[in-house]
């Protein structure tokens, strides 16, 4: 009976836990695609961008190139963008659900290391779609509008970085702090000392809790007949 119990508080523990690691693959999951979809429109409007465009025959050339390459540069750094986003989803997702004892940890640890690569070239996407525009207007302008509108994209930038570092800041936490739950839903747990650590009761008292709850499910369970 002591057996059969502990073996069931053991299985309910790390079924709980397993659902709140599941909430961090879903977040995760969800931050994936929604840069990975942003990066997928940005990638379009480099397309047009390359292809599209028009560029004037009296356009200096030192202007065409740099135009191209800022072009470039923001359709491979959003493709790859999406190409990460979409691996990591797909596969991260595959692991936790289908892997070995011990994989929903190792999926939601992989994906959450993998997000700086990831925004770092989804902003290496945006920057050089910025650049883009403003080598534009240089090139389709006159000199007046075109100062202005560099101005306008320097200002965008600027606040970019801005408060893209002060949102870093303002949500910021130390990891050591963290909620973990690898020491439940690590493979080597299914002793009883453990879980009582965990939980903060004493050995006997769980034991009889969860006796008298399954007793009770039992007693209030209608026999049938086959």
């Amino acid at each position: 009976m002591l057996a059969a119990d502990k073996l069931l508080l053991t299985s309910t523990i790390r079924k709980n836990a397993t659902e709140l690691k599941g909430k961090e693959l879903a977040l995760h999951k969800g931050n994936f695609d929604a840069v990975g979809t942003q990066a997928a429109v940005l990638a379009g409007f480099a397309v047009v961008m390359v292809v599209e465009f028009h560029m004037p025959e009296e356009a200096h050339f030192a202007l065409q190139g740099i135009y191209y390459v800022f072009a470039v540069i923001t359709l491979v750094a959003n493709l790859r963008c999406v190409a990460m986003t979409t691996c990591i989803t797909v596969m991260g997702t595959g692991l936790a659900l289908r892997g070995p004892d011990g994989s929903m940890v190792r999926a939601v640890e992989g994906m959450y290391k993998q997000r700086a690569i990831v925004f770092r070239s989804f902003g290496a996407g945006i920057v050089s779609c910025c650049l883009s525009v403003a080598v534009i207007a240089w090139i389709k302008m006159d000199a007046i509008p075109a100062a202005i509108c560099t101005g306008a994209i320097a200002w965008t930038l600027f606040s970019i970085a801005k408060y893209t570092n002060f949102y870093m800041e303002f949500f910021k936490f130390n990891e050591d702090e963290v909620v973990s739950l690898d020491d439940i839903l690590g493979a080597d747990l299914v002793n009883k000392e453990a879980i009582v650590k965990q939980l903060g009761v004493g050995s006997d008292t769980l034991v009889r809790l969860l006796g008298s709850l399954t007793q009770t499910r039992r007693e209030h369970t209608p026999d049938t007949d086959v």
